[in-house]
């Protein structure tokens, strides 16, 4: 009886561990998103996917750009504040090339060259918008990136 007790015991507990193993490898994990703020300075096709080629930067706004601008500026003598409210620091050079989702969102604040807060548009009407823009035009953008791929880009405003 006793023989038959411990049996039971350690088969009862070898399954539980096989049930506990399978179920952690059907967990999902989370997804890792990072947002980053960005120039772009490039977009392509290959293939059937897009990508595109992003130069972070810092941007800053209120008492944070005023902040920053009077670090880096070194002229607190003549200036209190940054111009306009914002101030954008660019100090990598760095280019990174990354894939486009398929169903990424394109999120415009000056489609059509006026004010239209948070205006969703198509991928081809986002691509037409950066192409009326031209190299002195620089634009920022904020980037949504899901494991890797971006899965939303919004125009950051300036005033």
């Amino acid at each position: 009886m006793l023989k038959r007790a411990a049996f039971i015991l350690i088969a009862a507990v070898a399954l539980f561990a096989n049930v506990s193993v399978s179920e952690a490898k059907t967990v999902a994990r989370k997804p890792v998103i990072e947002k980053q703020t960005t120039y772009i300075t490039g977009i392509y096709s290959k293939g059937n996917h897009m990508y595109g080629r992003f130069d972070y930067i810092q941007w800053y706004f209120g008492k944070a750009a005023d902040r920053e601008f009077l670090k880096d500026c070194k002229c607190s003598k003549y200036m209190k504040h940054a111009p306009d409210m914002y101030y954008i620091r660019n100090v990598n050079p760095r280019i990174r090339t990354i894939s486009i989702s398929k169903n990424a969102q394109y999120v415009l604040q000056t489609y059509n060259d006026e004010i239209k807060w948070n205006q969703k548009v198509t991928k081809a009407q986002f691509l037409n918008f950066l192409k009326k823009r031209n190299q002195y035009h620089s634009i920022p953008f904020h980037l949504e990136i899901k494991n890797g791929v971006i899965t939303k880009i919004t125009e950051q405003y300036i005033p």
